[in-house]
């Protein structure tokens, strides 16, 4: 799970965050990944689920476990949402007030969610995994390594981006409406 969840995580970020130079690359990928992810997170909860008799142990692990899995159900249904959506508005101009905006803004933040809850998953589990099953708690704090890595990560991903970009503007000279031989200019931001 920690495969799925740390660096393919951070990849499914990346792809659609980071990445965007390639969309449609980029898009398949995250795609890919997205799914991968939700196949690996459903025959890991029902493994273990199997194995307990379909209890669900009152512990932070299952619980958080039980939880990343309903919600990654609702990520991937919400990110296939937005590509199909997507397909409706090719030829049309994007604006605020379309569905796939809206669609896509709840798969953006309940995927940003996903994946934090994902990785304190992760952590919950490696401390249980070394503390109660091998009885080893010297490697416990690995799950808590794992997850401020992933923060670190994302943060120094977001940092580099915002300040790219912050480099990367140009001014749009555009012709006054009302009155055409006046232009203005505007600074924008190139993505």
């Amino acid at each position: 799970m920690w495969v799925v969840w740390m660096p393919i995580g951070l990849l499914l970020l990346i792809t659609k965050r980071y990445a965007k130079k390639n969309w449609n690359c980029m898009h398949v990928m995250h795609a890919v990944l997205g799914f991968f992810t939700l196949a690996v997170t459903l025959v890991w909860t029902f493994k273990i689920l199997d194995y307990f008799d379909w209890s669900i142990n009152t512990n932070i692990h299952s619980i958080c476990g039980v939880t990343a899995a309903i919600l990654c159900v609702i990520v991937a249904l919400s990110g296939s949402v937005t590509a199909g959506l997507m397909q409706f508005y090719k030829e049309k101009d994007w604006t605020p007030e379309e569905k796939v905006t809206r669609a896509a803004k709840f798969h953006r933040i309940a995927g940003y969610f996903m994946l934090f809850l994902g990785n304190a998953t992760v952590m919950t589990g490696a401390g249980h995994y070394f503390q109660k099953i091998l009885k080893d708690s010297s490697m416990a704090p690995i799950g808590l390594v794992s997850l401020i890595t992933f923060c670190l990560l994302v943060t120094g991903c977001e940092c580099f981006y915002r300040k790219a970009n912050r480099k990367a503007t140009m001014v749009v000279e555009t012709p006054d409406v009302h009155d055409p031989s006046k232009k203005w200019s505007k600074k924008v931001m190139i993505y």
